[in-house]
C-alpha cells in the first residue's frame, strides 16, 4: 500500500486524566501525588480512594458504593489493596496488605482520637502535633499503593495523569491556606506574645 505523502505522522497519543476512563484503578503520577497529598494535609486521601473504588465500579461492573467507600476508607482500605494486588498478579510482588492497611488504619484512628483530646484542651500540647506527626505515615502506604496502581494499569510513571489542572489548583491554595491557618494556631499556641505583635503589625499594614 502506498503511504500517503499529506497525512501526519503517526505519535504516541496521552490521554488527559479527564478522558482516562478505561482504567480500573486510579492512576496519577508519584510526584503529582505527593504534592496534592500534602498540600491538602492529606484531604486528597478521600478523593483518591474515591477514584479508585469509582473506577472499580465502571470497569470491573462491582456493585458498590464508592463514596461511602472513601468516607469510611479504614473500613475498605484492606480491600482495596487486596484489588490493587489482584489487578498486579504477575506483574509484580503482592502488596503486604495486613501491615499497610494496619499502619493506615492506626493513623487515622489515632490522629482523630488525638484531635479530639486536644480541642477539649485549653492550652496548646504534644496531641495538637500529632496529627502532622502522623501524615508521614499515611502518606508513605498511599504512595507505596499508588506505584502498585500504576504498574497493574501499565502506566509506571502516571503519564496519563501527570499534569496539574486548575482544579489542583484550587485545592493547592485552599491547602495552602489551611496551612497557614493550622500554622498559626500553633504559634499562637506556643508563642502567644510573638503572635500577636505579628498580626497587630500585620493588620496596621492593611490600607
Amino acid at each position: 500500500m502506498e503511504s500517503n505523502l499529506y497525512q501526519a505522522p503517526a505519535s504516541e497519543i496521552i490521554t488527559p486524566e479527564s478522558e482516562n476512563s478505561g482504567l480500573a484503578l486510579y492512576v496519577i503520577a508519584p510526584w503529582k501525588f505527593t504534592l496534592l497529598f500534602w498540600a491538602t494535609l492529606g484531604i486528597y486521601d478521600v478523593y483518591w480512594n474515591f477514584k479508585n473504588w469509582q473506577s472499580q465500579k465502571d470497569i470491573r461492573q462491582k456493585e458498590i458504593q464508592p463514596v461511602g467507600r472513601a468516607l469510611f476508607s479504614i473500613f475498605f482500605f484492606a480491600s482495596l489493596l487486596k484489588t490493587i494486588n489482584s489487578e498486579n498478579e504477575g506483574k509484580a510482588k503482592p502488596l503486604p496488605v495486613a501491615l499497610m492497611a494496619t499502619l493506615y488504619i492506626l493513623s487515622y484512628l489515632i490522629s482523630t482520637v488525638s484531635d479530639r483530646a486536644a480541642a477539649n484542651m485549653d492550652t496548646f500540647g504534644v496531641l495538637d502535633l500529632v496529627s502532622l506527626a502522623l501524615l508521614p505515615i499515611s502518606w508513605a502506604v498511599m504512595l507505596k499503593a499508588q506505584k502498585a496502581i500504576n504498574l497493574s494499569q501499565g502506566d509506571e510513571h502516571g503519564l496519563l495523569n501527570n499534569r496539574l489542572t486548575l482544579a489542583n489548583g484550587i485545592w493547592i491554595l485552599l491547602g495552602a491556606a489551611l496551612w497557614g491557618l493550622i500554622l498559626l494556631g500553633l504559634a499562637s499556641g506556643y508563642f502567644p506574645e510573638q503572635t500577636d505583635t505579628f498580626l497587630d503589625t500585620l493588620i496596621k499594614a492593611v490600607p
